[in-house]
């Protein structure tokens, strides 16, 4: 495979403040082959290909391209070698109509070219990969499903010669993930090779070639199509000594329901039911995309839903994220910049917000009291470094979620949400922020953890689900079920063990 590869990492590295998340993965892609990516969360995968793509540099090891050393020190190096990616948050300029995105940076002819010939070179690319849209549509009045397939044409038209596909039917439907297998297909005669990221065996048996899994920075096994099986996957992504991780919840659940959910449903989730108790830490996982992330998005009243909410035995309407905040509902989301904190605000003036009355006097905030306040949380919640009117975006992943958590901590929720809660944070602080939401178990709160690390949810629920294409496929209490078994679930999408 060397000798015929377009891509070869050669023990490739790369560690973060001391922690090593790649250690020495050697692998090579060859050209024109649909070469899928398989592992649990932090086995490694979104590292490797950020290497790829330019986004991080490698600590240590080597990259070739077409059988050279390559330097990719920047997106636009990859750029350069032909290499792009299209994630399930495909990104396009919203102003501008699908045509102008699709030829984005080689519009044909000079700067002042006229839209017609932008329209037809657009919809001729379109055709060329089997998508059929309009090319006047601004990219704002877009599907996510649209939006990825006109990221893709976008990369066609710029002749990428490597194209990385991170979870790509997250987000679609049966006959649009269809349509995508063609597009791969098509992509794969013109000698194109796809880097295919996915959590569902099952797509990944049918539009892969090969497969290489990872586990724990390391390359476990590279299989071919035949050789996968659901049983050989999950023995070879699961680590043995990892995935017997402590559980930290040894139960704190009491007999009164705080929260009662009756056929709750939303475009992307079928009717669920359930009931969540004081003190209880309900796990909910699934593949990314699955359908758990709607549990969230409707009980903190983003995402439009059907279905009966109440709290403490009312009966709660969930219109927004107001509404359900008001409910005593606490969201701690897994994008922290975007949805939970204003980067460039200081720590201070994050924490404040959900208590402005509190702080203000005569209508205006108190700036003493401000500081004295956020002193108080960032000592509570071990965030360093204790500056409080340093910017919020200057902090680690890990400090700037126990900021989050802390925030909201402060409101005295009824019912907290925590999705992918350690997802972007430092070994050291995993332990802290399982110990903060335990101790909410312990007052008496009514906990979700929302993760698509199986261990997490091990270690911190008394209860589990598993979400799979919308569908609760299992429900049971954590003694009932081994990480193996769960692991299974969520990438097969079917249950062996007591019905859901």
């Amino acid at each position: 495979m060397t000798e015929a590869a377009l891509v070869e990492f050669r023990e490739l590295e790369k560690d973060f403040s001391g922690t090593k998340v790649l250690k020495g993965v050697s692998l090579a892609f060859a050209r024109g082959e649909v070469h899928g990516l398989l592992g649990e969360n932090g086995a490694g995968k979104s590292t490797l290909i950020k290497i790829l793509t330019g986004v991080y540099s490698a600590s240590g090891g080597t990259i070739l391209f077409e059988g050279k050393p390559a330097r990719i020190g920047s997106p636009l190096d990859a750029h350069r070698l032909g290499i792009g990616a299209v994630y399930q948050d495909a990104e396009l300029v919203s102003g501008f109509s699908v045509g102008a995105n699709v030829l984005l940076g080689n519009e044909p002819g000079s700067f002042a070219v006229s839209q017609r010939r932008i329209n037809k070179r657009a919809r001729d690319i379109l055709a060329e990969i089997g998508v059929s849209l309009d090319v006047n549509r601004l990219a704002s009045s877009l599907s996510a499903a649209e939006m990825q397939l006109v990221t893709l044409a976008t990369l066609f038209q710029r002749r990428y010669k490597v194209i990385v596909l991170d979870e790509p039917t997250a987000r679609l439907s049966a006959t649009e993930v269809e349509l995508l297998f063609r597009i791969v297909q098509r992509f794969r005669e013109q000698g194109i090779t796809i880097i295919y990221i996915s959590h569902r065996l099952g797509e990944v048996k049918a539009v892969c070639d090969r497969v290489t899994i990872l586990r724990g920075g390391h390359v476990s096994a590279v299989l071919t199509r035949d050789e996968i099986t659901e049983e050989r996957v999950t023995e070879l992504m699961v680590d043995p000594v990892s995935s017997k991780l402590e559980t930290y919840n040894l139960g704190h659940a009491t007999d009164r329901v705080v929260l009662d959910v009756e056929a709750l449903a939303t475009e992307q989730l079928r009717p669920i039911s359930f009931s969540l108790r004081a003190g209880e830490v309900l796990g909910i996982t699934g593949p990314v995309g699955g359908g758990k992330e709607q549990i969230e998005k409707a009980l903190g009243g983003v995402a439009h839903h059907s279905g009966r909410i109440s709290i403490d035995g009312r009966v709660t309407r969930i219109a927004s994220p107001g509404a359900s905040r008001a409910a005593g509902i606490a969201v701690i989301p897994e994008d922290r910049r975007k949805q939970a904190l204003f980067p460039n605000l200081s720590v201070a003036d994050n924490l404040a917000l959900p208590v402005l009355k509190v702080l203000s006097r005569a209508g205006l905030i108190d700036r003493k009291r401000k500081l004295a306040y956020a002193d108080g949380v960032m000592a509570r919640f071990s965030v360093n470094p204790p500056q409080p009117d340093k910017a919020v975006k200057l902090f680690s992943g890990g400090n700037q979620q126990k900021a989050v958590i802390g925030k909201w901590m402060t409101a005295k929720a009824k019912v907290y949400i925590f999705v992918e809660p350690t997802s972007g944070v430092d070994v050291g602080a995993i332990k802290e922020i399982y110990d903060i939401i335990l101790h909410l178990a312990r007052e008496g709160a009514a906990v979700i953890v929302i993760s698509s690390m199986i261990r997490e949810i091990l270690a911190l629920a008394e209860t589990v689900y598993v979400v799979h294409d919308g569908r609760l496929v299992y429900r049971g209490p954590k003694r009932d079920c081994t990480h193996d078994q769960l692991l299974a679930i969520s990438m097969q999408g079917h249950s062996r063990m007591a019905a859901a």
